[in-house]
């Protein structure tokens, strides 16, 4: 049983046969990772996370690209609908079906089934710089609407377009989704009221 845990908290022993460095993020990999879409996706993520207060001058991660298959699975465990994962401990990204050639990122949903690397990376960086400032609990302390909208926020990007959106209401269907979506708005708006205070908004969600 030990022996099963064991990759959740260090995913490279997984066997991940390739390893590459772009900027801050140390990024393992099942594929290669040298093409250009790629070396831009993780500096956009990088130029991303680096606008948010919370950031600091470097924000490294270990980052596991998958193709989605059984090393997603194993490392995602519940989450293996999701995008990409966070790991609470070390704040390792874990990312689902990646394709290199594109820079984006696949789940199996129909709607709301690709997003940028780019804006995934940039997500999960977030939800750590979160937990080092609001508190290893603070995916729990705080509403989704505001962690999961913060992280959105700072990706510049959600799961769901507008369009799918005004679709999924037009037909009462519901997408986990759409409290991302919602929540970027609800952040964007709370942001453009204060002044751009982050702290400011956690504090008054509490």
């Amino acid at each position: 049983m030990l022996t099963a845990a064991v990759p959740l908290y260090a995913p490279q022993l997984l066997a991940f046969p390739y390893r590459s460095n772009f900027g801050p993020y140390q990024v393992w990999s099942e594929v290669p990772l040298d093409g250009a879409r790629i070396h831009t996706a993780f500096q956009l993520a990088d130029d991303k996370v680096k606008r948010s207060p919370l950031a600091r001058a470097s924000e490294p991660r270990r980052v596991f690209v998958t193709q989605g298959e059984w090393r997603w699975r194993w490392l995602a465990v519940s989450s293996s609908g999701s995008f990409a994962i966070t790991r609470p401990l070390g704040s390792a990204i874990v990312i689902n079906d990646t394709d290199p050639a594109t820079a984006t990122v696949r789940n199996t949903r129909k709607t709301g089934g690709g997003r940028t690397l780019a804006s995934i990376v940039a997500h999960e960086t977030t939800h750590g710089m979160i937990r080092r400032r609001f508190g290893f609990y603070a995916d729990r302390i705080y509403p989704t609407w505001l962690t999961e909208g913060y992280c959105d926020f700072v990706a510049g990007e959600s799961t769901l377009s507008a369009t799918d959106v005004a679709r999924l209401d037009a037909t009462g269907t519901d997408h986990p989704a759409l409290v991302y979506y919602h929540g970027r708005r609800k952040v964007a708006a709370i942001l453009a009221s204060n002044g751009g205070s982050v702290e400011q908004m956690f504090a008054e969600a509490r």
